[in-house]
């Protein structure tokens, strides 16, 4: 476990290369404009759907959520507007002499350290905005409310079946950007004969049902504050969790090596939480799966590269 700082620099450094950034774009914008068309042809159905659900809530759960969800937004309106004014601020004078990846590097630590810090600061202040969000809400009509949080359900929604397909699609290209780093971090560590002979696409097919299912079960707890933020957390970590471990090992991990791993359990959820917290930031989100890849990659190929030197 001491070992995950650093692998989790060495995966954030790793994003930031061009390699990966080019699969990001690649794969992540066709993606996140093929659900953005399906929403706009099916938000309407969608939204009367949502309010169905919702309209079986009581009133005072509808309320709070609704007033969790708005604080949501303010958050991610603030992390925004806050990256927007550094860049503008910063921007002519400054970022014109950083090199391309430094550029990356810094839009990448900059919306992080923006989310962490307005994170920070409505926990702090929470007892005095909630209440009031909360007050401004009991004011409006239950109709209002409850369109108001049906919209925003249904875009989670969507949003959530836009994480899925991503993590379909990282899944399927993973070799063409880890085998690159494989021949510049670790030459003398070559794919096993013996390989884990479960396909992992078995796998990736049993955790996406489970999400989908559970997603369906769980949808009450939604509307409930702070247990919503838990639920999902658990449900993005699960998705990680079982799949990118196996798929990363199948590619480069003989049976022993997957049997001694797998005792592992601890490694691998917390890999999984670190991925799936990525997932509630703002542009970041679109890097959560190259993320739950390269954590797992780094871990399995230095386990591998000390089993060669202890051999040896």
């Amino acid at each position: 476990m001491r070992q995950l700082s650093g692998f989790l620099i060495r995966s954030v450094r790793d994003m930031l290369r061009w390699n990966i950034l080019r699969f990001a774009l690649l794969l992540g914008l066709p993606l996140a404009a093929l659900w953005i068309g399906i929403g706009y042809q099916i938000w309407d159905p969608l939204v009367a759907l949502c309010a169905k659900l919702i309209g079986w809530i009581p009133f005072s759960v509808v309320k709070a959520n609704g007033a969790m969800m708005i604080l949501f937004f303010i958050w991610l309106i603030a992390v925004l507007v806050s990256f927007a004014a550094l860049t503008a601020l910063v921007g002519p004078p400054i970022l014109r002499y950083f090199k391309e990846r430094t550029y990356y590097f810094y839009t990448f630590t900059a919306l992080l350290g923006f989310s962490g810090f307005w994170a920070a600061a409505m926990f702090y202040k929470w007892d005095e905005l909630f209440p009031r969000v909360e007050k401004l809400l009991a004011l409006l009509p239950f109709n209002t409310v409850a369109e108001a949080s049906a919209g925003l359900l249904a875009f989670y929604l969507l949003y959530n079946l836009f994480i899925l397909s991503l993590f379909f699609a990282v899944s399927l290209f993973r070799k063409h950007f880890l085998e690159p780093l494989r021949e510049q971090y670790y030459p003398s560590v070559t794919p096993p004969q013996d390989r884990v002979g479960r396909f992992h696409g078995v796998r990736l097919l049993n955790d996406a049902f489970f999400f989908l299912v559970i997603s369906l079960i769980a949808a009450p707890v939604l509307f409930i504050p702070v247990a919503n933020v838990i639920v999902q957390l658990f449900l993005w970590a699960w998705l990680y969790k079982e799949s990118y471990f196996l798929s990363t090992c199948n590619l480069y991990c003989s049976k022993a090596d997957h049997e001694n791993l797998t005792r592992h359990r601890a490694v691998i959820a917390a890999v999984a939480i670190m991925a799936a917290v990525l997932n509630f930031v703002p542009v970041v989100n679109i890097f959560t799966p190259f993320f739950a890849q390269l954590m797992f990659f780094h871990w399995i190929m230095e386990h591998r590269q000390s089993q060669k030197s202890e051999e040896a």
